[in-house]
């Protein structure tokens, strides 16, 4: 007989993780623009204008227009927002396999097979593991994700 539990537990994994990897897929483009905008502008920058600096190509001033850029180049090297974009890419990845683990256990419990309880809980503390060690979200990034999902961005496989 099919444990109605672990349908239960499936399709609240497959949600959430649903939810949780839209969020961590949105964190992920803000960091990748705040990369673009605080480190690799800047830097493009600093090094033109310091290459037309040197070859006495423009008027002084413009070297100290390249060591403001240079200093918004630091400021973007402390912030580091490439690691945020990296470690909210993975999150948002794993989150994605482990719902579409829970999808495949879900399928296979609508066709009846009975003997999933170790494979139902191994889901379930990857899942919360998974929890633990991933970056926090915002709750704006998870409002917009919300909204994504809901209005169809993501669907819920209800067929299974």
């Amino acid at each position: 007989m099919v444990n109605p539990a672990h349908h239960g537990e499936c399709s609240r994994i497959e949600e959430d993780s649903t939810y949780t990897a839209e969020a961590h897929h949105i964190l992920a483009k803000r960091q990748l623009l705040w990369f673009r905008l605080w480190q690799l502008v800047p830097a493009i920058a600093t090094a033109a204008l310091g290459t037309l600096t040197v070859g006495q190509m423009v008027p002084p001033w413009v070297g100290y227009l390249g060591l403001l850029t240079a200093l918004v180049t630091a400021v973007g090297t402390v912030l580091n927002p490439q690691q945020g974009y990296y470690e909210h890419a993975s999150a948002a990845k794993a989150f994605t396999a482990i719902k579409h683990d829970a999808q495949f256990l879900r399928a296979l419990l609508a066709n009846g097979v009975t003997n999933l309880t170790e494979p139902v809980k191994c889901l379930h503390d990857r899942f919360n593991d998974l929890v633990q060690v991933a970056p926090l979200t915002k709750d704006w990034a998870f409002e917009r994700a919300r909204r994504r999902i809901r209005a169809g961005i993501h669907t819920h496989d209800e067929t299974a």
